[in-house]
């Protein structure tokens, strides 16, 4: 009987069981959550974060790219998910249950490209079943899709990013290239950790990729998947360009995240509170920006009354940072070596933090078991990609700043790495990549 049941179960189709998941998710976000998530809010934020809401209504509003009505235009944060925050709010009026059911969406669109991915690591229907279970009800997806945050836009890009590239990959074709390229552009258009992924494919194209390609083929395909990614980039950069002579194609605000990160390094115990040293760090930015001159309305981010003030005073906190770091090198690799860990537990408070770290661990230790798994039955290369791409999102924060959130969008990747795995092989042969 049970034998039986678990029978029926592997021959699940993915997408019934992503319906069923977010099915039940949905009923919960809109009749449940709402009275319950007040209660935690201490630990998680289930609201709207970073102020992409202000962007979004400014736009709804016809005030343009702006975080109120008097500041000045805004680079701070790059366009895509305003935009679609902007959309929403002009349907639906400001709130957040239309984010949650969108942010839904995208999970069962990730999932859907998670289970082709599967496809690519194995014929066992069952990886692709587990690996969309374990991605649908990760902690820390779940609370990405509550919130009004990148995240779940974020995935949904990346992992099509991810998606097109294996299909890349396995045809040599440039015009699938160029189609990465372009949803590379709109995945950095959301947040632009991705954008510099293609510098570190000559990595994969060298060790992974067989045969391998001649030199004067790899810059080509890096020519033109970076051509499709400028294509989508060029009105943000056109436009930034106008706004303050340089054409940024991502957005001001690392240098605050630098500065937050060496204030967080250089503070940080076992007595502080997380949170409270975050607001500590914004009330210094906020008091250096006063006394060098500048106009804005104070919040945990300074609005600036103009886009140049803005940029110029990121520019200069990103400066101080290196600097600092150059004068001790030695606090770079400390700082480094604490943003390894922050990146997949750190937290609001450290109560948060254990609970992130009791959720992530598992995923972390089961992925990398995994993928030993694979290698071991001499398939490491077709997980090839998943792990450049997850180690490249990790060196992007790790010598800036980092916290849990910024992991989540590695969850689809570990998920498939765990149920390549962990599923044990039933004698079929996984597809290759070149396939």
């Amino acid at each position: 009987m049970k034998a039986g049941l678990m029978t029926r179960l592997l021959h699940t189709k993915p997408a019934y069981l992503i319906c069923a998941i977010l099915g039940l998710e949905l009923v919960l976000s809109i009749f449940v959550l709402p009275q319950l998530l007040s209660v935690n809010d201490r630990l998680y934020s289930f609201g709207f974060v970073d102020d992409y809401d202000k962007l979004g209504f400014m736009l709804s509003q016809g005030h343009g790219y702006r975080f109120t009505p008097q500041t000045g235009l805004t680079l701070m944060r790059e366009p895509g998910y305003p935009l679609l925050l902007a959309g929403l709010f002009r349907l639906f009026g400001y709130g957040l249950l239309p984010v949650r059911l969108a942010n839904i969406a995208f999970a069962g669109l990730s999932a859907w490209i998670v289970s082709w991915l599967a496809g690519r690591l194995s014929t066992e229907r069952a990886v692709a079943l587990f690996a969309v279970l374990l991605f649908l009800i990760n902690p820390g997806v779940i609370v990405a899709e509550l919130r009004g945050g990148v995240e779940m836009l974020f995935i949904f890009l990346e992992v099509s990013f991810v998606a097109l590239l294996y299909r890349a990959v396995a045809n040599g074709s440039l015009r699938l290239y160029f189609a990465a390229g372009l949803v590379l552009g709109l995945a950095s258009s959301v947040r632009s950790t991705a954008l510099l992924f293609p510098v570190f494919l000559p990595v994969y194209f060298i060790f992974w990729e067989s045969p391998r390609p001649a030199y004067m083929r790899m810059a080509t395909r890096l020519i033109v998947l970076a051509a499709g990614a400028t294509l989508v980039l060029s009105p943000w950069m056109i436009r930034n360009y106008l706004l303050v002579g340089v054409p940024i194609p991502s957005a001001s605000v690392q240098g605050i995240a630098a500065d937050v990160g060496l204030y967080m390094c250089k503070n940080i115990s076992a007595d502080s509170d997380l949170l409270a040293m975050d607001t500590n760090s914004a009330e210094i930015r906020a008091e250096l920006a006063f006394r060098q001159g500048y106009v804005f309305e104070r919040d945990y981010y300074l609005y600036f009354y103009k886009p140049q003030d803005e940029v110029a005073f990121n520019n200069f906190l990103g400066k101080q940072v290196l600097d600092e770091y150059r004068r001790d090198p030695g606090l770079l690799g400390k700082c480094a070596a604490l943003n390894s860990l922050l990146f997949w537990f750190g937290g609001k408070t450290w109560l948060a933090s254990l609970y992130n770290l009791a959720a992530q661990l598992p995923y972390m230790v089961a992925a990398i078991v995994g993928a030993i798994a694979v290698a071991r039955r001499g398939r490491i290369r077709t997980i090839g990609l998943l792990i450049l791409f997850c180690l490249y999102t990790i060196l992007v924060y790790v010598p800036i700043h980092a916290q849990a959130r910024y992991s989540i969008p590695l969850i689809p990747f570990l998920s498939l790495l765990i149920a390549a795995g962990l599923i044990p092989q039933t004698g079929a042969r996984a597809l290759p990549v070149s396939a």
